[in-house]
């Protein structure tokens, strides 16, 4: 199956529906996709997107199209394929895509002026699991499987406590960050992972989130989610696309719009090197994301 898909979006590639009009040595540029991983409800994330994708389509001169992958995975296939060109990565997504040659990292999120950020377990308040060891045997509700703060560092953590994340506890994966938290508001797990604070979130529709549940345990401090592009665009595309997201995170309508996606308040410079402990994460966890 995973051939077929791979020969089909070949194919489209072929037709010309790939993202960009030129390829190989040619510099031109029609058009561009940025491409969204589902961490939260994909019909919310792609409205999000739009006022981004206009943003960037303004400061770059070419259409700007929003792609929001089924998965985790969907987006690093997609520049695989070329048929994204810039990605919002999260860390194990991105050393992924960079490991199979699809993507380099051109900027790092910035969240409260911090280039890293953590993963965090949820119980409800007034349950009696009070430490990691505790969860040994109870349901956790995970977000993906290719998700650094969702599964990857949480599920390192309980493998340290000498718990099996896979054989150990009774997990299920969510699908995204708020809907884990949902999961556990409504009884269906004892436990659900997600980044810090993804109950905020779910906030907005259930104020009593909060009070209702307390954080068990953080994680170590993990890289922010990249600013990633198509190994294959050219140089000159790679550095425009680079200054317009600085640019646009420098005004106040842009800011507005990055926050509302992921709660980005802007951008720094980011090299691969920075990602390295996310590989050594993925080691310990013997990890090799297909």
């Amino acid at each position: 199956m995973k051939r077929v898909v791979v020969f089909l979006l070949a194919a489209f590639v072929a037709l010309g529906l790939a993202a960009c009009g030129g390829q190989g040595s040619s510099n031109k540029v029609d058009k561009l996709v940025v491409g969204f991983v589902p961490s939260q409800e994909a019909e919310n994330l792609q409205a999000k997107a739009k006022p981004l994708a206009d943003l960037l389509s303004q400061k770059l001169g070419v259409p700007v199209e929003v792609f929001v992958g089924t998965d985790y995975n969907g987006v690093i296939e997609a520049m695989g394929a070329k048929k994204v060109d810039i990605g919002f990565l999260n860390p194990v997504g991105y050393v992924v895509a960079k490991d199979k040659g699809y993507a380099d990292v051109i900027l790092i999120a910035e969240r409260k002026g911090q280039k890293t950020y953590r993963s965090q377990f949820v119980v409800l308040k007034d349950s009696p699991i009070q430490k990691l060891e505790d969860l040994k045997g109870k349901k956790i509700a995970w977000v993906d499987p290719n998700s650094t703060s969702g599964y990857i560092y949480p599920a390192a953590m309980l493998k340290e406590k000498g718990i099996d994340p896979e054989k150990d506890v009774q997990g299920t994966f969510a699908g995204g960050h708020d809907k884990a938290i949902m999961a556990l508001l409504r009884g269906d797990v004892d436990a659900a992972v997600s980044f810090d604070d993804a109950r905020s979130i779910v906030a907005k529709s259930d104020p009593s989130v909060m009070e209702k549940t307390r954080i068990l345990a953080y994680s170590p401090d993990i890289p922010n989610d990249t600013i990633s592009v198509r190994s294959s665009l050219p140089q000159e595309w790679k550095d425009k696309i680079k200054q317009a997201f600085l640019d646009i995170a420098k005004d106040e309508q842009g800011k507005k719009v990055i926050k509302e996606i992921y709660s980005h308040d802007g951008y720094a410079e980011g090299k691969d090197s920075d990602f390295d402990v996310v590989r050594s994460t993925m080691k310990l966890m013997d990890i090799k994301l297909k």
